[in-house]
């Protein structure tokens, strides 16, 4: 109960600092490298064979109907049409209230693929989607139902709409450049989603859904093969990275790195509005490990643990996510044969091999 009365005076209190608008916000995942699709779609087929990403997020566990998000993506690459990147796949739905509000997108991200020099290629790709959202009226309580002393028990006087759903189609469009040097790798790139800001009301009133802005950037630096303290050679890398997301007047900024060495992932990561410290900012842990499941597959789990820096937030708990990535290298979409998914050697070429 003292959550709930903690949560509710910061929305109060929200209400009366910005009483003009209040614009909502895409989900942000901290472990954005392990769901590329969503914040890029130019990412799908970027590397041959298939990969398919499981992800779920539980955002602010401490408050009474926390957010949950469910995502899943799954791309591969195609070399034999001239000019083709690849073929994605991705399904985002997101639970928020207790249930009470539910959206469901499922996207297509054909990509189309350029190279500009033997070691720099270009790839872009939009992202056509279908939403549907969903609210259960029956189980809201307005302010009118509640009393100062006795709580929840005056009558509703809202009339809901006749239709406790809505659908619409949703665009958009994405552009990355990637750079492989000697024991680097280099990506970067922009995208844009919500491009036709359609309107996303259930009553007869337009509230057009803003424009989601990401730009994103990260370097792996190959260390190569090491001798380990069991003088073992281990493979060792790291890789820094930003991201940039706006949309209508809120903004984020995540910068961080991940380190993989002996199969294990470590990452730390900080995220702010702005770039100056401010009561928004928290930051990130992640650890994870890389099962090889044959010589040209693998699963990857990873786990993160997002804490509020601010003490003045912190009852809103942290927010855990959960990836699981399953990567085949020789899945094809079209092979010279002309049949679809049958394995076949694969002739390695500068920037084919999934660097990370």
């Amino acid at each position: 109960m003292k959550t709930l009365i903690k949560f509710t005076l910061v929305c109060l209190a929200l209400s009366i600092i910005a009483p003009v608008k209040i614009s909502a916000q895409d989900a942000h995942f901290s472990q954005f490298y392990n769901n590329p699709l969503y914040y890029n779609p130019a990412f799908s087929g970027l590397n041959l064979g298939l990969k398919a990403r499981l992800h779920y997020k539980r955002q602010w566990v401490n408050i009474p109907g926390d957010f949950h998000n469910y995502n899943f993506s799954v791309d591969i690459a195609d070399r034999n049409i001239p000019g083709s990147g690849g073929l994605g796949f991705i399904i985002n739905q997101d639970r928020r209230g207790i249930g009470y509000l539910k959206s469901l997108s499922v996207g297509l991200a054909p990509s189309v693929r350029i190279p500009l020099a033997s070691n720099f290629v270009m790839q872009a790709a939009p992202l056509l989607s279908y939403v549907r959202k969903e609210v259960n009226w029956e189980k809201m309580i307005f302010s009118g139902q509640l009393d100062d002393i006795q709580g929840n028990v005056n009558p509703s006087t809202f009339i809901p709409p006749s239709d406790n759903a809505l659908s619409y189609p949703d665009f958009g469009f994405g552009i990355l450049f990637q750079v492989h040097g000697d024991n680097t790798t280099a990506t970067f790139g922009a995208s844009g989603y919500h491009l036709t800001e359609p309107n996303q009301s259930f009553f007869e009133e337009s509230a057009p859904l803003a424009r989601r802005y990401v730009g994103h950037g990260d370097i792996i630096f190959d260390i190569g093969d090491y001798k380990g303290y069991f003088k073992r050679k281990v493979s060792f890398k790291l890789n820094p990275g930003v991201v940039y997301m706006q949309q209508a007047n809120m903004t984020l900024y995540s910068v961080g790195i991940n380190m993989y060495i002996r199969n294990m992932y470590f990452g730390l990561w900080y995220k702010n509005e702005s770039l100056e410290y401010d009561s928004y900012s928290d930051v990130s842990g992640m650890a994870g490990l890389m099962i090889p499941m044959g010589r040209n597959s693998r699963m990857k789990i990873m786990y993160s643990y997002d804490m509020q820096v601010n003490s003045a937030f912190s009852f809103a708990g942290p927010t855990h996510e959960v990836s699981m990535i399953f990567e085949f290298d020789k899945l094809r979409l079209i092979n010279e044969g002309g049949s679809s998914f049958r394995g076949r050697e694969i002739i390695e070429e500068t920037l084919e091999c999934s660097p990370f």
